[in-house]
């Protein structure tokens, strides 16, 4: 009986910055949504909106591109690489989780004051929790690499041989 080595896996098999990624880039959509929303219909203490709004944005700047995955499965948004340039120019700043963890709290906190933006906030806040959890588990972003073989089948250049669609018989 032959044993194939078993592969390696990360000490966590889960990829807590993946989820992370998905759960801030969609707080970040409804915390604009929110955020116009409160500007539209001018709620008490609506200038908390605009910086939420700003927010948002800065957001879905940051989470927009995916980090590569260990296992190298993971697949790039549309239109990706334009910020992730700007990502990987940032260095540290943007590939540190645990800076992500803590930016990401400081910057919830103006939004619980406001009573249609403290569910996004709330929801950041969670959302950083998993960064925090990713830094612990030492994952950090990194681009997505472009695929580099084509596995696609080429087209065939003729058609498949077929039967005749009439039998003719050959006693005739």
């Amino acid at each position: 009986m032959s044993t194939s080595p078993k592969p390696v896996l990360p000490t966590s098999t889960i990829e807590w910055a993946m989820w992370a990624n998905e759960h801030v880039l969609i707080t970040g959509y409804i915390l604009g949504i929110f955020s116009i929303l409160t500007m539209i219909f001018r709620f008490s203490l609506w200038q908390i909106s605009i910086y939420g709004f700003i927010l948002a944005l800065f957001i879905i700047l940051i989470e927009y591109p995916r980090s590569g995955r260990i296992v190298k499965k993971s697949k790039a948004r549309p239109l990706q690489q334009y910020p992730s340039i700007l990502l990987t120019k940032l260095g540290a700043l943007t590939r540190n989780y645990f800076i992500r963890f803590a930016v990401y709290i400081l910057l919830s906190l103006p939004c619980l004051f406001l009573i249609s933006t403290i569910v996004p906030a709330i929801s950041l806040i969670i959302g950083a929790g998993a960064y925090g959890l990713a830094a612990l588990y030492q994952e950090q972003w990194k681009p997505v690499e472009p695929k580099t073989t084509d596995n696609t089948v080429p087209m065939p250049t003729r058609p498949p041989p077929r039967e005749p669609l009439y039998r003719i018989p050959s006693n005739v």
